[in-house]
């Protein structure tokens, strides 16, 4: 069964299909395959620090070495706050109705956005759309698969189609008058990072 992004709006639940916008798609793109000595294309690898294991693609996803060396897979693994204690897994909200909340454009443009993807529409409320249609922006949460952080997605919509923008609200930090200015210690600079003309 396809995976699907569910809203409710006023009760009245909305369906998208849903697929990553990314440069490949907006700019099309070409691929550099390197060829061995018969033609064949040649799959990236890495060789363990001992030199015991080669390690290709997909591997590292499986599971992982505890510091005993005991293989971990990735079932096993927990999420853990800052103070060490286990924090809570949710749940997948794909094919789960998630309320749509409707926001002003600041609460999208004091979002840091990591994801777009461009909807498809399954079957839309009529009052849904229109309100996109006139420039509505609703956000609601959207967790791709159960993990421990869940997202908010916001539902946007202009001549070009329907999109969930993804990410997460962020603060500026800001200074104040009334926040003094730390002494910077002229003897502790480091400019071992300075660029060094003469080198070009």
């Amino acid at each position: 069964m396809a995976r699907t992004i569910v809203v409710t709006l006023d009760g009245a639940a909305s369906s998208f299909g849903f697929s990553r916008l990314d440069r490949k798609k907006l700019y099309a793109t070409r691929k550099r395959i390197p060829l061995d000595s018969d033609g064949d294309p040649c799959q990236r690898a890495t060789l363990t620090d001992d030199g015991s294991m080669l390690v290709t693609s997909g591997m590292t996803g499986q599971g992982y070495f505890d510091g005993t060396g005991r293989w971990v897979q990735t079932s096993e693994l927990v999420g853990l706050d800052t103070d060490g204690n286990p924090v809570e897994k949710h749940p997948s909200t794909l094919g789960a109705a998630q309320a749509l909340t409707e926001v002003d454009p600041d609460a999208l443009l004091n979002a840091a956005i990591t994801t777009v993807y461009m909807l498809d529409a399954d079957e839309v409320d009529d009052a849904l759309q229109s309100r996109l249609n006139e420039g509505g922006i609703f956000q609601f949460p959207f967790n791709m698969r159960a993990d421990y952080h869940v997202e908010t997605a916001f539902l946007v919509a202009n001549e070009h189609g329907t999109f969930a923008l993804l990410g997460d609200a962020f603060e500026t930090p800001w200074c104040t008058l009334e926040q003094p200015v730390l002494p910077v210690d002229d003897d502790e600079d480091d400019d071992s990072d300075e660029l060094d003309f003469e080198m070009f």
